[in-house]
């Protein structure tokens, strides 16, 4: 009875945790599935994502009339009660129906990202001492035009905005040095990186270098000509790509503005520096957006063949 008993308890403790691995697996698998996969029927812009056989009627004894590979954009008509099958058309033509589970979004939102708060200048550590002021890291700037207008044209590599009083150094000669302060908001030309310091381009100086803690990049100045102001609240940019030289991100830029994003070309290119634990590269993006207006660009992107990946950019 002993080992009855015993055996009767190995199998329940069997049986739970065959069901506990099914009921993870499923979860899983829900979490990975479109919403037309679980149950949220589509309509409008959609793209297979298999290889589907296109049938005359909702059911998978209709004729076929057609195949279709993975990847092709389509419309959605809708999914008729009671079945599993979604109408399509191509062209605003309907041409018969593919299983509702082969159609994913053209766009599914993305959350926005939420930066950490920046720490306070000042503020004591564990240790009791006080913490120094960080970079912000993996955002651009937007500024005024004519703080843009007033750096030195045509920058090597992008442009910075102080994001605080910065201390600078002019180089005269290998002896001797004058330092001055750069204030928050003062933008100025990126002319290169040298032993991790900046090289700055100050119209009116020589040579200029500074630490690059206290800068960060800028993405774009504004009011952008023919744009309305800026809006109230946080603003975005789409992240199109990263560069590892500001040559490579305009020559992106051009392909982009020359291509698929041609209503962006009269804008000035969206390229500038990111530093990441003493490197640097570029981000090119287009914006500046609105919450209401990401949706909008990432759907016409999408639909293009592109990825949307949303940043939050930081006014000056």
């Amino acid at each position: 009875m002993a080992a009855v008993g015993r055996f009767s308890i190995l199998w329940v403790a069997a049986l739970l945790a065959l069901v506990a691995v099914g009921a993870v697996g499923a979860v899983g698998v829900a979490r990975a599935q479109s919403p037309v996969a679980i149950g949220a029927p589509l309509e409008g812009p959609v793209v297979l994502n298999r290889d589907v056989e296109v049938r005359i009627g909702p059911n998978q004894d209709a004729r076929i009339i057609m195949t279709m590979k993975s990847g092709r954009a389509i419309n959605a008509l809708g999914t008729p009660r009671g079945t599993t099958w979604t109408q399509i058309a191509i062209g605003g033509q309907p041409v018969g129906y593919v299983p509702a589970d082969s159609l994913d979004p053209v766009y599914v939102p993305r959350p926005m990202p939420v930066a950490p708060p920046p720490p306070k200048a000042g503020t004591a550590d564990k240790g009791g001492k006080a913490a120094p002021d960080l970079p912000r890291r993996g955002v651009g700037a937007l500024v005024p035009r004519a703080a843009w207008e007033a750096a030195a044209p045509a920058p090597m590599a992008g442009y910075l905005v102080a994001t605080r009083a910065v201390r600078a150094t002019e180089v005269l000669d290998a002896r001797k040095r004058v330092g001055f302060t750069l204030k928050k908001g003062h933008v100025v030309a990126l002319s290169g990186i040298e032993q991790g310091r900046a090289e700055l381009s100050v119209p009116g100086r020589g040579k200029v270098v500074a630490d690059l803690d206290g800068f960060l990049g800028v993405a774009s100045p504004y009011p952008l000509p023919g744009e309305p102001a800026l809006p109230s609240g946080p603003v975005y940019a789409v992240k199109l790509g990263e560069y590892l030289s500001y040559a490579e991100g305009l020559r992106a830029w051009g392909e982009f503005t020359g291509g698929p994003g041609t209503q962006y070309r009269e804008r000035p290119a969206m390229v500038w520096p990111v530093f990441r634990e003493g490197r640097v590269s570029w981000t090119m993006a287009i914006g500046p957006f609105s919450r209401l207006q990401i949706d909008t660009a990432c759907s016409t992107l999408a639909q293009r063949g592109r990825d949307c990946s949303v940043i939050e950019l930081e006014a000056f």
